[in-house]
């Protein structure tokens, strides 16, 4: 402690005074100072005085084709990555479990999520985690519907943690190297989970049937890379061509989905999505996981399963939108 003495002196009490300030500013700007809710509360702010007019001002035309393009974008991917855990997860997951937790997913987030940009839907990483986790657990004789609740509750309470402690702020380390590289991982998982589902028809169904379903894959891709040609190009009027570029993609769906049953190609056994009932689980099942009659040992066992799940989702969610804001997106937001 400085003596009282020389606090009288003018010069140093600027001195002392200075080192005080310069310590306090030090402490401040300490990285990992934490302050409960602030990144939530900000939120609040800066989203409710916009609540209502995001959803008064999407009464436009545009609105129309986006919302048909983005149904399809989703549900293709759930029905394809479906049918993948369909088959790696003995039944447990289908087509009516996946569009049912989409479904909810894009509700609860189109209503409370304060980044209105967010889209909701299955991803390539997380089916690769679902069926791994699979592959881990069926064959200790633990019970994996149940066991996928528990990293689920797990998860959300790690996701809790982030939200209060605000560490979202932790993007500022990432750089675009990390979001490129995880975006090109992303991708190359629908290419190969593409790919893999028409490879197993030499084994399903024949050479046949995978040759036509090849093609069938390979029309569907220039069809669509076509239309998106056409609405950037000079051919046509300009509401033809924005016609084929909103629509183009869609309808090119809805063809060669009939496509295979015309002529010839009728006679050809393809491989459909196996379904069950609608609003009925998969499996001969309820809907209700009886998530309470794992042992402690399941349920604490879920919890390194929740921390990569977690990790997953704060760098699925927040890595792939920073790549938003960089070219050639530059995405600007105006609030």
């Amino acid at each position: 402690m400085d003596d009282p003495s020389t606090l009288q002196d003018p010069e140093r009490l600027s001195r002392h005074a200075t080192r005080r300030s310069a310590a306090t500013s030090a402490t401040k700007s300490r990285w990992w100072r934490i302050h409960f809710f602030r990144g939530m509360i900000h939120d609040i702010k800066r989203r409710a005085p916009f609540f209502i007019s995001d959803w008064t001002d999407a009464w436009d035309y545009r609105v129309v084709p986006a919302t048909v393009y983005m149904f399809f974008a989703n549900i293709l991917p759930a029905l394809a990555f479906s049918l993948d855990m369909f088959e790696k997860t003995h039944q447990n997951y289908g087509v009516n479990e996946v569009l049912l937790a989409s479904v909810l997913g894009a509700v609860v987030f189109s209503l409370f999520a304060a980044q209105p940009l967010v889209i909701v839907g299955v991803t390539g990483p997380i089916t690769v985690f679902n069926y791994t986790v699979y592959d881990i657990i069926a064959p200790r004789g633990t019970n994996y519907l149940g066991f996928m609740a528990w990293i689920g509750i797990w998860s959300l309470i790690m996701h809790w943690i982030i939200a209060i402690t605000n560490m979202c702020n932790g993007l500022t380390y990432v750089t675009r190297f990390s979001c490129d590289i995880f975006g090109f991982y992303v991708a190359f998982v629908y290419l190969q989970k593409g790919i893999q589902v028409l490879t197993r028809q030499w084994g399903s169904d024949g050479e046949t049937s995978a040759y036509l379903s090849i093609m069938v894959a390979l029309l569907v891709l220039m069809s669509g890379w076509v239309c998106g040609e056409i609405g950037k190009s000079s051919l046509f009027h300009r509401w033809v061509r924005k016609f084929i570029e909103d629509y183009g993609t869609v309808l090119t769906i809805v063809f060669f989905t009939g496509f295979v049953h015309f002529g010839h190609m009728r006679d050809v056994s393809v491989s459909t999505l196996p379904i069950s009932k609608s609003f009925f689980p998969t499996a001969d099942r309820g809907w209700l996981v009886r998530f309470w009659d794992l042992s402690v040992g399941d349920i604490f066992l879920a919890v390194p399963f929740a921390l990569l799940l977690t990790i997953l989702f704060y760098f699925d969610h927040n890595g792939k939108r920073l790549l938003l804001y960089v070219p050639p997106l530059s995405l600007q937001q105006l609030r």
